[in-house]
């Protein structure tokens, strides 16, 4: 009985004290949680596209990818989010604020600036949210988010699962999106 009294309390006061994530900690914590993300997100995709096709990797995406991100944020510990201004899937439409961030990233594009590897901000609960920009960074991306045919199979395809599609016409380097990546105090 007093062991587990005693395991009772270091656990509540190990959660009572607990120090918040210093903006190092959460830079770190964002960092790894984007880069499994994306690791696990482009791993599985390429295995698609390797196996099937643009088609197969429409498919998985369509069925898996919420999935695997929430897979990786319980992981993390954090709450994540793929997020763009040019939305396949309407889940990932950009709130506001996130909207007037990746505008900001869009004009220092555009303008041949480099983009910030990644930015932060505190919440004042303590919190923070780290955002890291999606880039377009390899041929097979194109495949299903560059210029498609509109007679194409793939391009109904994806009007078929996403009627309100706007993922497309994008080239090589282009700002796609950022990963949203909230992290508890």
């Amino acid at each position: 009985m007093y062991r587990f009294l005693f395991i009772s309390f270091a656990l509540s006061s190990t959660l009572l004290f607990a120090q918040p994530l210093s903006q190092e900690q959460a830079v770190q914590k964002g960092s790894a949680a984007a880069a499994a993300l994306l690791q696990k997100l482009g791993g599985e995709l390429k295995g698609q596209m390797q196996s099937g096709g643009p088609m197969a990797a429409l498919r998985f995406c369509s069925q898996n990818a919420l999935f695997l991100t929430d897979e990786v944020a319980k992981e993390s510990n954090t709450t994540i989010k793929r997020v763009s201004l040019k939305h396949r899937n309407p889940v990932n439409a950009a709130t506001n604020d996130e909207k007037a961030l990746l505008e900001k990233w869009e004009t220092l594009h555009h303008s041949g600036k480099s983009l910030p590897t990644y930015e932060i901000q505190q919440h004042t609960n303590g919190g923070y949210t780290y955002f890291k920009p999606i880039l377009i960074n390899n041929e097979a991306c194109l495949k299903c988010h560059g210029d498609i045919g509109a007679d194409s199979p793939l391009f109904k395809a994806i009007k078929a699962i996403y009627p309100e599609d706007q993922a497309t016409g994008y080239g090589m380097g282009d700002l796609r999106g950022m990963i949203v990546i909230t992290l508890p105090k």
